[in-house]
């Protein structure tokens, strides 16, 4: 980051009374201030809770404050933050913060994605909570929303490695695709593409567990 463009967000920022009245806590979500550049970012604050997390922050490049969340290893931005004005930034946080931290973790409520009853599906009750060194991090019953109409339905994550492995459903093109990352670089994998849950439930039982032992050793080689 520019020292100018550090200097004046780090000022705007400490002239603000919005984050001086910060609670220490939203939902069980613990606050952690920064105020620190990260790169072409200057991080104000999170809040965190057991691998999730809500950050705001200035982005140089695109001149805009913003939120960005990660779930696990997933991170991806909150378009309703996005704005240019740094005291609008704060009347849509004071307005949209305890919302967006409850999202983090309460049930998903969209009716497309209800229809599809994956806390039905009884597969997904015989997933290992552990497996190949994987933990189970999010399962169907709970599964967690992203971007663009897409919701992650099955991770596991070794979040040691900063590695997992993730099914996604899409409810507007309603087909089922896998991805994993090692060391947070993300690889698309073609063996999970499914449009039914009989394909998914096959795919899985012939792929998952070699499938992670190939992201392990990825990292352990």
């Amino acid at each position: 980051m520019k020292p100018e463009t550090k200097t004046r967000i780090a000022e705007e920022a400490a002239s603000a009374e919005f984050f001086t009245g910060l609670p220490n806590n939203i939902r069980g979500f613990a606050l952690k201030k920064i105020f620190a550049d990260e790169l072409d970012r200057f991080n104000y604050f999170s809040y965190e809770k057991d691998h999730r997390s809500l950050t705001a922050y200035f982005h140089e490049e695109t001149a805009e404050y913003k939120v960005r969340v990660a779930i696990g290893l997933a991170e991806f931005c909150l378009t309703e933050f996005f704005t240019g004005d740094f005291r609008r930034f704060t009347e849509i946080l004071s307005a949209k913060l305890d919302s967006a931290i409850e999202s983090l973790t309460a049930p998903v409520t969209d009716s497309l994605l209800a229809e599809k009853n994956f806390g039905g599906w009884e597969y997904a009750r015989t997933l290992p909570k552990n497996l190949e060194g994987f933990e189970l991090f999010i399962a169907p019953d709970h599964p967690a929303k992203t971007t663009n109409g897409s919701y992650i339905l099955i991770n596991y994550s070794d979040f040691a490695s900063a590695s997992d492995f993730t099914i996604f459903y899409n409810v507007y093109t309603e087909n089922f695709t896998g991805e994993y990352k090692v060391r947070l670089v993300p690889h698309v994998s073609y063996l999970f593409d499914a449009v039914t849950l009989k394909e998914l439930e096959a795919a899985l039982e012939k792929n998952l567990a070699a499938e992670l032992r190939s992201i392990k050793n990825f990292y352990t080689s």
